[in-house]
């Protein structure tokens, strides 16, 4: 205000005569929700002394509905992404039965030369996960990055600070059904194949 005066000449000749609509208050951040309301509250007292028609707007207050849409979408997106990860899981059994079937022969090499069950179990689970996994992150870091400029597009047209916040219960939902799933799909066919002898695993490719 003091430069828009010494700017202006002598048009105006004190701060008080000063033309002003709008005034913009940035706050520090890490404020807490009490203390900008005390402050919002000293504001509205200040505005009504020096102008009975002015008044405090808060950009919380366009910002609820916004916050009330984000809790929805975030269980929405949380029940889809356990359904996309359920017919993941269907795809990746069928692959892990091909998977199996076709190195049955390595399998019973391995078992003749004294791999473990449990070790054997391990290889074919660690290799289901791996897979799971990588393409799990693959998608939410394409996810992140999509989300992340339709979050400043938003910013543009409602001109107001929509924040981006990284969905951290999806990653946890993902990285907990990639455990789970790739449990399962990996155990029920490697299972079929060494609950049998080394002799009947060998006999099954002729």
């Amino acid at each position: 205000m003091p430069t828009y005066l010494r700017m202006s000449g002598s048009v105006f000749h004190s701060i008080a005569e000063l033309p002003l609509k709008y005034l913009m208050v940035e706050l520090h951040e890490g404020l807490s929700d009490k203390q900008i309301d005390e402050l919002k509250s000293k504001l509205n007292d200040l505005s009504r002394y020096a102008n009975p028609g002015s008044a405090v707007w808060d950009y919380r207050d366009s910002m609820k509905p916004f916050n009330t849409a984000t809790i929805a979408m975030q269980y929405f997106f949380n029940f889809t992404t356990i359904i996309a990860m359920a017919i993941s899981f269907f795809s990746l059994m069928s692959s892990m039965f091909t998977n199996v079937f076709e190195q049955t022969k390595e399998i019973g090499v391995l078992r003749a030369i004294g791999i473990g069950k449990a070790w054997m179990y391990r290889i074919y689970i660690y290799e289901a996960f791996v897979l799971v996994l990588s393409s799990s992150l693959l998608g939410v870091l394409i996810g992140t990055v999509v989300a992340f400029t339709m979050t400043l597009q938003q910013s543009l047209f409602t001109q107001l600070p929509v924040p981006f916040d990284f969905p951290y219960t999806i990653l946890f939902v993902v990285f907990g059904c990639s455990i789970l799933f790739s449990v399962l799909a990996a155990f029920s066919p490697i299972r079929s194949v060494l609950n049998q002898r080394i002799v009947q695993i060998f006999r099954i490719l002729n």
